[in-house]
């Protein structure tokens, strides 16, 4: 809800706000030491994400798995692997479109005419 006064004008309200600018905010010692400490004990309990070690003997297939991002990554990849399949096998007419904008028009150079295979014809 917001009440308007009529008579404010933009100097008016220039002048609230660098009255609040130049107001310093108090903090009582108590508040800042008892931020300090909940902020402490926050970041104590807060650690770096574990990492699994990869067993020892697994093989490179193991190596190359856990690189991936075990099953969340590889299962993202093989989704993004099929979706661009898909597409380049199958593209859109909305693609035509944009695959001319960027590469341009195909056009067809006929160096020989189709009777004159060898190109000896004069």
């Amino acid at each position: 809800m917001t009440t308007e006064k009529p008579d404010m004008n933009d100097f008016e309200l220039d002048e609230i706000f660098a009255s609040a600018r130049r107001a310093t905010p108090e903090v009582r010692d108590d508040f800042m030491t008892r931020l300090l400490a909940d902020a402490a004990m926050v970041q104590d309990e807060w650690s770096a994400p574990s990492v699994e070690k990869i067993t020892e003997g697994g093989g490179l297939l193991t190596l190359v798995w856990s690189m991936l991002g075990g099953w969340a990554g590889t299962g993202g990849l093989a989704a993004a692997a099929i979706t661009g399949l898909w597409i380049g096998i199958a593209p859109p007419d909305a693609l035509s479109v944009i695959d001319d904008a960027i590469w341009g028009t195909s056009v067809d150079l006929t160096v020989f005419s189709s009777d004159d295979v060898l190109g000896v014809e004069g």
